[in-house]
C-alpha cells in the first residue's frame, strides 16, 4: 500500500473509531486534527495523532484523504469543498441531510474522479455477511417479507450536550436518520432494493428536549415485489434493539450485532454468533475499522467500495420517504 496523508475533521465521540482504525493501519499518516472547537481537537490529537487546527479549508494541498466526522447539516458543505480540491472523503452516516445534498456530493466526487465512501459500518457485520451470502446463494429460496425493529432511548443530554441534534435543520431529523438510518440501510442492501415507501413518523414524548421525530412506522415495497415493515422508536427506555427480520421461502434469517440465527422450515436452526462491543457506544459495533480497511484498499486498488456513496443515497432517500409520506407512497430513486 502507498502512503496515505489523512485528515479527521470533527473530534467529537464517534472520531474515537476513525482514530482507532486509523492509527491501525500501517500505511496511514494521520496528519490533522480538525475541529471548529480547538480543544476537542487538541483532546483528538493527544490520543491518536494529527496537528490540531480549526479550518478544514487549511487541508487543501496537505492530504489525500479526509474523514467527515461532523454534525449532519455539514457534511455537504465540507465535502463537495474537499473532493473540487483534490481530496478523497470518507464520511460518517448519512450521506447528507437529504437526498438533494446527497446528489450534489456524488456529482463533486464524479466530476473530479475522487472517492467518496460513506460510513455504513454494519454491512461488514460478521451477521450481514452470513446473511448476505444466504440470501444471495438462494440455498432457501426467495425472499418473503422482511421486518426491521429498533428501540432505543434518546432524551435529555444527548440534546443538550450537543444543540445541533435533536433539530431537522441540524439533524435532519431524529430516530429515523440517526438511529434507524443503519437498520433500514440493511433492509435495503441485504432484501432491497427498496422501491417504495408509505408510513407515518411523529413526536410521542412531550419534551421540550427535541422537536424530531421519535417513532415511525412504515412499509416498505421491495423491487422484487415482496413487502418490508419499519418500526422505530427512540422511547424504548434502558435498552436497544437493533434487528432485521428476513423470512425466505425455506428459512427465517434473524440479523443482530450479536449474530445471526437461521431457523430452516424443518424446524433445524442454526446460530453464528460475533463479537460484540461493551458499554455506552456499544450500539457502533466492531466493524468501523473493518469498513475504513476496506475503503483504502479499494482507493489504493481502483476497485468497488462496499459503502460507496452511490449505494448509501437509497438510506437518505428512504428516511426522507418515511418522514414526507404520511400515509402516502413515496418511490425512491425518483
Amino acid at each position: 500500500m502507498n502512503r496515505v496523508r489523512v485528515a479527521v475533521i470533527g473530534c467529537g465521540a464517534v472520531s474515537r473509531n476513525h482514530g482507532k482504525a486509523l492509527n491501525a493501519l500501517p500505511y496511514i499518516d494521520l496528519l490533522y486534527a480538525v475541529d471548529i472547537d480547538i480543544e476537542k481537537a487538541k483532546t483528538f490529537s493527544s490520543s491518536y495523532g494529527g496537528f490540531p487546527i480549526s479550518d478544514y479549508r487549511e487541508l487543501v494541498g496537505k492530504i489525500d484523504v479526509a474523514h467527515i466526522v461532523t454534525p449532519h447539516y455539514t457534511h455537504a458543505e465540507i465535502a463537495i469543498f474537499l473532493l473540487e480540491n483534490g481530496i478523497d472523503v470518507f464520511c460518517e452516516k448519512p450521506i447528507a441531510i437529504n437526498k438533494y445534498d446527497g446528489m450534489r456530493m456524488i456529482k463533486a466526487a464524479q466530476d473530479n474522479n475522487r472517492r467518496l465512501g460513506i460510513c455504513f459500518q454494519n454491512r461488514l457485520n460478521k451477521a450481514t455477511i452470513l446473511a448476505k451470502e444466504i440470501i444471495d446463494s438462494k440455498k432457501y429460496g426467495e425472499i418473503e417479507s422482511a421486518l426491521a425493529l429498533v428501540g432505543w432511548e434518546r432524551k435529555g443530554t444527548y440534546y443538550s450536550n450537543s444543540p445541533w441534534r435533536g433539530t431537522y435543520s441540524g439533524e435532519g431529523g431524529g430516530v429515523l436518520i440517526n438511529q434507524a438510518i443503519h437498520t433500514l440501510d440493511l433492509v435495503n442492501y441485504l432484501a432491497g432494493p427498496v422501491k417504495s415507501v408509505k408510513g407515518f413518523d411523529g413526536k410521542l414524548r412531550d419534551t421540550s428536549d427535541y422537536e424530531v421525530e421519535d417513532f415511525a412506522m412504515a412499509l416498505m415495497e421491495l423491487e422484487c415485489g415482496k413487502e418490508a415493515v419499519v418500526f422505530c422508536t427512540n422511547c424504548y427506555a434502558k435498552s436497544k434493539i437493533c434487528t432485521v427480520e428476513i423470512r425466505l421461502e425455506e428459512a427465517v434469517l434473524t440479523v443482530k450485532q450479536s449474530g445471526l440465527l437461521v431457523e430452516k422450515s424443518n424446524g433445524e436452526s442454526e446460530y453464528y454468533k460475533a463479537e460484540v462491543l461493551t458499554g455506552e457506544k456499544s450500539e457502533w459495533g466492531i466493524s468501523h475499522g473493518v469498513l475504513i480497511e476496506e475503503f483504502y484498499k479499494a482507493r489504493e486498488n481502483n476497485t468497488f467500495f462496499i459503502s460507496d456513496c452511490t449505494t448509501a443515497l437509497n438510506a437518505i432517500e428512504i428516511v426522507n420517504g418515511i418522514q414526507h409520506s404520511n400515509g402516502k407512497k413515496i418511490y425512491i430513486g425518483e
